[in-house]
């Protein structure tokens, strides 16, 4: 008479197998969550620098970030903003700069903005410059602004920007 079913041994060889492809998966989803991170952070910035521009033409003033790359932060008017940890200002090994024209090794803090911070101004103008950021990972995206306030974001891949 045979019994319909698995053996212990058979259920301990499929959990063994299950467990090494977890195994093996693992790292491909901390580089997808690292990923997200960095796309993310990169949007955020994005925006605040959107707010920052239109804010400026709407009140008639000043408005200014101001990018903290030592304390892994950049502050604005009435709040500071601190990167997620796996995130940083700065780049990878072989990325140049800037995306629009890659010649040359970026500001070492990863911040091309006089004094590290981003005027913008009534008139709808602004300081123009780059932020780069790399996540552990090493990908390398980067925000540009020109000087008639376009932002675009960038992502170093292939020895190009994207």
């Amino acid at each position: 008479m045979h019994q319909k079913g698995f053996t212990f041994l058979e259920l301990l060889v499929v959990l063994a197998i299950i467990g090494i492809l977890s195994v093996l998966a693992v790292p491909d989803l901390t580089a997808f969550s690292n990923r997200i991170h960095l796309e993310t952070t990169v949007r955020d910035i994005t925006s605040d620098l959107r707010e920052m521009k239109i804010k400026a033409m709407i009140e008639r003033d000043n408005f200014t970030i101001s990018f903290d790359p030592e304390n892994n932060s950049y502050d604005l008017p009435g709040r500071k903003v601190y990167l997620p940890s796996q995130i940083r200002f700065g780049f990878g090994p072989g990325v140049l700069g800037p995306p629009g024209n890659p010649i040359e090794t970026p500001e070492e803090d990863g911040i091309t903005f006089p004094s590290n911070k981003a005027n913008f101004y009534p008139q709808g103008t602004n300081s123009m410059g780059t932020v780069y950021l790399v996540n552990n990972e090493t990908l390398t995206m980067a925000i540009t602004i020109s000087i008639t306030g376009r932002v675009r974001i960038w992502k170093w891949g292939g020895g190009i920007w994207k």
